[in-house]
């Protein structure tokens, strides 16, 4: 099933009727994720600034503390930005163990409001993925 997200607002309109009533429900699409953007959403002051976040909130020993093997180890961890930059939905979408996963989540979790998407020149609600990578020697 394909799902097509049009730039414009729109309402949806859904009847539901019962014995003697009509309930009308307004579904706003603004309120849709994109999965899609022209311009991500990004951490404040960019990737240099995520770098520098990422080595004073994240434990690296996690996986070392959890006895993974050596290698180089990619999570992945999708989340949504609103339009206000908050995170919700924070969830990963790799799964090696060891902790890293968890700790990745926390540390976004916890972090700042990220710089919301935009689509058309507006700012918009969008789903981010985020790699990061852990280096067990």
């Amino acid at each position: 099933m394909r799902k097509i997200f049009f730039t414009t607002v729109f309402l949806l309109c859904l009847i539901v009727q019962g014995e003697a009533q009509q309930t009308i429900q307004i579904i706003d699409s603004t309120d849709l994720p994109f999965t899609r953007v022209e311009v991500e959403a990004e951490f404040p002051g960019g990737s240099s600034e995520w770098k520098k976040y990422l080595q004073k909130n994240l434990n690296p020993n996690v996986p070392g503390d959890n006895k993974a093997r050596r290698g180089k180890y990619m999570v992945i961890v999708r989340f949504i930005v609103a339009k206000d930059g908050s995170i919700s939905e924070v969830v990963a979408e790799t799964n090696h163990g060891y902790g890293m996963e968890k700790e990745v989540v926390r540390v976004i979790k916890i972090g700042p409001k990220w710089t919301p998407a935009m689509q058309n020149g507006n700012v918009v609600k969008a789903y981010r993925r985020q790699p990061v990578t852990f280096l067990v020697e």
